[in-house]
């Protein structure tokens, strides 16, 4: 019984952590924005949160990383952090933090393209899915107004990064690789943040701002990370991804309670036609395939 219940606890908080904080990273980003460029916002969040895990590798004597592995979490890090994640904070200039939140949640439904391409079999529920996701987001297209062009290039290929880094990622013991990620993600949106401009002005520091970053940093980038990595680690890719449509409808319902954002029918269609083509290729996905007779 308690090994039993050890082994729920050992899958149940991770899981409950990628729910939720990854529900609320995008209302975090929102009230950082208030304080924060975009860019900045992604580089300092990412940076601090690699230089914390560099520290924590330093302490546990792991070893360096070869060359190719170094090649290969620099590459990782600029998909997944510096366009995936650094993308969200860009596009929330110009849609809501709920929308953002859908638009990443069809992840699942890029991620069966991929395979597709990779030359794995896909099943007609999957490209079902894949349709119902496309569907839901042609209707929050729709419904974004002035900004949403805008928004959805930049948010579109954010998903489709995040999916490629995932796919690239070797998902390598300790936390030397997830650190020169993380620093390799920061990097470049420091880059970017230059070329933007965005240090000629000043900052505006606040305290929403700077309460927001520290949970970016704490919670949405070593915590969930950390959850993330067990649960692709101990449970099959279905339960590990479960987030993608879990966290969307968190992000939505935080934004409109703790933002004011509008509950328009586009984002209420829209919620519910990318949570049913995730929550289709997901179950697809995790079913054993027919056995021959």
């Amino acid at each position: 019984m308690r090994s039993g219940s050890a082994a729920f606890a050992g899958t149940a908080v991770p899981l409950a952590v990628t729910w939720l904080v990854w529900g609320t990273t995008y209302l975090a980003i929102a009230f950082g924005l208030r304080g924060l460029e975009p860019c900045t916002l992604s580089s300092v969040r990412f940076l601090t949160a690699g230089l914390v895990l560099w520290v924590v590798a330093e302490r546990r004597h792991e070893p360096r990383l070869t060359a190719s592995r170094r090649r290969r979490a620099i590459l990782v890090g600029v998909l997944l952090f510096s366009m995936g994640m650094g993308g969200v904070a860009l596009a929330e200039e110009y849609v809501d933090s709920g929308t953002t939140a859908l638009f990443i949640a069809t992840v699942p439904l890029w991620s069966v393209l991929l395979h597709t391409a990779t030359g794995r079999p896909t099943r007609g529920a999957q490209w079902a899915g894949v349709c119902l996701g496309l569907a839901g987001v042609a209707v929050l297209t729709a419904g974004l107004g002035r900004g949403g062009p805008a928004g959805a290039g930049i948010l579109l290929p954010a998903a489709l990064c995040w999916v490629l880094g995932s796919h690239l990622d070797d998902h390598s013991a300790g936390v030397r690789g997830p650190a020169a990620q993380m620093l390799a993600g920061g990097a470049a949106p420091a880059v970017a943040a230059v070329v933007r401009g965005e240090f000629a002005s000043p900052p505006r520091p606040t305290w929403g701002a700077g309460l927001a970053l520290a949970y970016l940093v704490v919670f949405g980038s070593l915590l969930a990370m950390a959850a993330y990595r067990h649960l692709t680690a101990h449970t099959g890719p279905a339960l590990a991804t479960s987030y993608a449509f879990v966290a969307p409808v968190i992000a939505v319902l935080s934004g409109a309670l703790f933002l004011d954002e509008p509950l328009t029918p586009h984002v209420l269609a829209g919620t519910a036609l990318i949570a049913l083509a995730v929550s289709t290729t997901l179950f697809t996905r995790s079913r054993p395939a027919a056995r021959r007779i």
